[in-house]
């Protein structure tokens, strides 16, 4: 028995990484701690892009622009401060533009993720490193509609994915 692995699937499983962020994102919201949610969300979201950018017979381009996104999932892991913040906010959307280069018409997605990463992450700043404390109910909920639009994303690449096998 032989698996065969295609974008499809790992568009399933980007989906499957959005799921676990947005459920974490309700649970903190509901004053639960599920942050193992994130550290799945995390995981699938970097064996997804290394096995996408490991793929046979895909343009060494697209592989090396893909381990480059994993590099800087990687470094959003490993380094500390507002730095992993910035890391972390451009992983979504370096992905997401790939795509849209590629010629997958998701444009509105990538849009949408990429001004949530930039509101969650200014919010995530000001509440850690501002001073502002009080921000982090905002920081939390943008990090749900966050969660939302990187599955609406995820959900698109998938079903287009579909249409064309």
């Amino acid at each position: 028995m032989k698996l065969k692995f295609t974008h499809k699937t790992w568009y399933f499983f980007l989906l499957c990484a959005a799921a676990a962020s947005m459920l974490n994102g309700f649970a903190v919201l509901g004053g639960m701690d599920f942050s193992f949610l994130e550290m799945v969300a995390f995981c699938i979201t970097g064996i997804t892009i290394l096995f996408l950018a490991a793929e046979k017979g895909s343009d060494p381009k697209d592989k090396r622009s893909y381990f480059l996104i994993f590099v800087l999932l990687m470094l959003s892991y490993v380094l500390n401060g507002w730095a992993a913040y910035l890391f972390s906010a451009l992983v979504w959307p370096a992905l997401l533009a790939l795509e849209y280069q590629k010629g997958r018409p998701i444009q509105r997605q990538l849009q949408l993720v990429g001004a949530a990463e930039a509101f969650h992450l200014l919010f995530v700043l000001l509440t850690v490193y501002g001073g502002m404390a009080g921000l982090s109910f905002w920081a939390n909920l943008l990090w749900v509609l966050l969660a939302c639009a990187r599955g609406w994303a995820a959900l698109s690449l998938y079903k287009m994915q579909e249409e064309d096998a």
